[in-house]
């Protein structure tokens, strides 16, 4: 078993420099008077190990630890160094399985204080020991393990705290980690105080078994089932609860999400409807563009044909007036020539005549031609005319769409912009988009094809109307569709904000719910808190009840021991008496004075040394132990000084021997027996002199003069 093998103490409480001290094998005993610095060996085990507290080790703060001598200094240093022998620790201590460590420290604050270190050896012989260094990896080549730590306070009072494994820096979680696998625990029984072999004693056979579980180990692990029970309990807690939202929070995704796709159907419809509008619009506007070019060609054709046909009247007139010249020339002539010329001219006339009368038809057809094309050219014109208020409507039509159009398009940036997050629906609805622009495209072709090979224009218009109604019972029909869905999207807007609302009450919860833990959790803190205060007051009781118990130990010493009845039966002349029998004292001085006089109030007075001898001898030959006598004639008490500032110090009562009340002959034996014991009324007040004086308080509080 692990075993401690030395510890180094310097500048520790009362003691001055370095002071080591070795545990021997076997069962080591430290014995000595009160006050000689005993229990501050155990506090400097607790100190070094970080077992307990500076409470626990009879200090309010950790800078009273330092030795008084040193104050005087600018920065003084306090250090305690324990070695450990891991001769006989396994090899591997993760397979050492129910080993304890017999590692115990036994306090009393009597005459003797017993330390157990070292066990009876082990009957396993190690070929290789191990020792652990500050990552827990073993080195064979050494069996000491070191524990450091320094205590540093400056001048200003602040203070600094550092461990050492094996002289290399680490904390205190590590320590204790190390120490665990030794089987040290700071809640377990290694360290045995006064006052808790008694209430080993006394207590049930549960909480023994606890004890035992304590220095077996087991215990640990208990805590930890506990711990690790605990915490999943909670997390299975908050997995139902967060399970529940998640259930809430899948449906109201399903739903949204169904509501998502009702809306870009939408919202893709939509866009289809528009777009088909503003390529009606633009068909519309190309068709009557093509109507009044086609329109503006018969127009220019037409005057082309008046043009000619004018020239050709004009022309026919001339040949009319030439030929009735000719005519009344002919008629001149043939007045004037025979018959047979006559009859010549006469089927000359006749030919001219037909020619005339045919020029006249010609000259009637030509002219209802220039009125039939004169009123084409009016139709025409009217037509035109008709054409260019239509173009012009839909030129405004065009620019109302255009407008219509810049919204659509900051609407249609609007949705691109939202609609970022879902890229492959985006492309896959521009590639369909794009494929609707090459049908589209096509499409137009295809008409443009179809109105160059339309010639009639009224067959055309038919058309035109016809597509024209069909176009707009399409867009009834999308309008209708668009009402229909209208409700539909605002129903489904108002589920969304419903699902809102939900989900920020959700939140809520989930947030009052993550304050609630948090004022469980400080509840929790404040019951840990509250245990913590309980074992304090518990060791406050504890120590009440060792001062009982001393103040017990001096009430029977006081009425002499087995020695002081052998001396008073045996009728020797001048024995004046026990120490505690020849003064009285105060009731509420009297727990101070007898912890100050300890041991000394059963010492027994007589009146020279010649008596002490003659009792000394009798003792010897009835083997009745021994006393301590204090001869009269010998015995002289020291000088008091009382200086002002202690006179009018804060809780300041007054020296021990002053406060006794006895016969003047026996004043110097009181003055031996309390020396410069001086007494205040608390703690408080006496640290401020620690180390100037030794100090008693009415509490029962015994502060030497070397720090002890």
């Amino acid at each position: 078993m692990v075993h401690i093998k030395r510890v180094e103490l310097t500048n520790f409480k009362s003691f001055g420099n370095t002071t080591g001290i070795p545990f021997l094998p076997g069962f080591t005993v430290i014995s000595g008077p009160n006050g000689s610095g005993k229990s501050n060996i155990l506090d400097a085990l607790l100190f070094c190990l970080g077992l307990a507290s500076s409470r626990g080790m009879r200090a309010e703060r950790l800078p009273d630890l330092v030795n008084n001598s040193h104050n005087h200094r600018g920065t003084v240093e306090a250090s305690v160094t324990v070695t450990f022998d891991l001769s006989d620790v396994p090899a591997t201590l993760e397979e050492e399985q129910g080993s304890s460590v017999g590692a115990g420290f036994t306090d009393n604050l009597s005459q003797q204080q017993t330390i157990e270190l070292n066990p009876p050896p082990s009957s396993q012989q190690e070929s290789d020991p191990p020792l652990l260094n500050k990552g827990g990896v073993q080195n064979p080549k050494s069996t000491d393990w070191s524990i450091t730590r320094r205590l540093r306070v400056t001048q200003q009072g602040s203070y600094t705290s550092n461990y050492y494994i094996n002289g290399e820096s680490c904390t205190l979680t590590e320590i204790h980690a190390q120490l665990e696998r030794l089987r040290i625990y700071p809640e377990g029984y290694n360290v045995v105080l006064q006052g808790d072999v008694t209430s080993i004693i006394t207590m049930n056979a549960r909480e023994r078994r606890e004890i035992i579980d304590e220095l077996a180990g087991v215990a640990a692990f208990d805590r930890k089932i506990s711990q690790a029970k605990e915490t999943l309990n909670t997390v299975k807690e908050q997995e139902d609860r967060y399970r529940i939202v998640e259930a809430e929070l899948i449906a109201q995704r399903d739903r949204l999400s169904a509501d998502r796709i009702k809306a870009e159907k939408y919202q893709k419809l939509r866009a289809e409807l528009q777009d088909k509008e503003l390529w009606e619009l633009v068909l519309g506007v190309r068709q009557l563009t093509h109507q009044v070019w086609n329109l503006r060609e018969q127009i220019e054709a037409g005057d082309r044909s008046h043009t000619d046909l004018t020239t050709q009247l004009t022309h026919l007139a001339a040949e009319i007036a030439s030929k009735t010249v000719e005519l009344e020339q002919l008629n001149a002539r043939v007045k004037a020539l025979g018959e047979e010329e006559l009859l010549a001219l006469q089927s000359t006339l006749a030919t001219q005549e037909a020619e005339q009368r045919q020029l006249q038809r010609q000259q009637r057809e030509l002219d209802l031609s220039i009125v039939t094309l004169d009123n084409n050219i009016k139709q025409n014109q009217l037509e035109s005319q008709q054409q260019e208020q239509t173009l012009q409507q839909i030129n405004l039509e065009k620019e109302t769409v255009e407008n219509q159009l810049a919204g659509l398009i900051s609407l249609r940036d609007e949705a691109r912009r939202e609609l970022i997050g879902s890229r492959e629906e985006a492309d896959a609805i521009a590639s369909a988009s794009e494929a609707w622009v090459q049908q589209q495209t096509a499409i137009n072709r295809q008409i443009e094809t179809l109105l160059q090979t339309i010639e009639p224009q009224r067959t055309e218009q038919a058309q035109l109307r016809e597509r024209f109604a069909n176009l707009s019972r399409q867009i009834e029909e999308q309008n209708q569709l668009l009402q229909s869905l209208e409700p539909q999207i605002a129903s489904k807007q108002s589920l969304a904000l419903d699902f809102e609302l939900l989900l920020q009450e959700s939140e809520q919860t989930i947030q009052s719910l993550t304050q609630t833990l948090g004022a469980a959790e400080q509840d929790l803190q404040i019951q840990q808190d509250t245990q913590k205060r309980l074992l304090q007051e518990q060791r406050e009781k504890q120590r009440q009840l060792d001062k009982l118990e001393a103040q017990t130990q001096a009430q029977q010493e006081a009425s002499g021991t087995y020695a002081a009845q052998v001396i008073f039966q045996s009728g020797l002349k001048g024995i004046c008496g026990l120490v505690a029998q020849l003064g009285k004292v105060e009731p509420r001085y009297q727990l101070a004075l007898e912890i100050a006089a300890g041991a000394r109030l059963g010492n027994l007075v007589v009146e020279d040394d010649s008596i002490a001898a003659k009792g000394i001898e009798i003792l010897k030959q009835k083997r009745a132990g021994r006393i301590t006598f204090l001869p009269m004639n010998k015995i002289r008490a020291g000088q008091l000084s009382t200086t002002v500032a202690l006179r009018y110090a804060n809780g300041y009562i007054d020296y021990a021997v002053n406060l006794i009340e006895c016969e003047p002959r026996y004043r110097d034996i009181f003055g031996y027996v309390f020396g410069n014991t001086v007494v205040f009324e608390n703690l408080n007040s006496a640290r401020q002199h620690l180390g100037q004086y030794r100090i008693v308080t009415l509490e029962g509080e015994l502060l030497e003069s070397s720090g002890a």
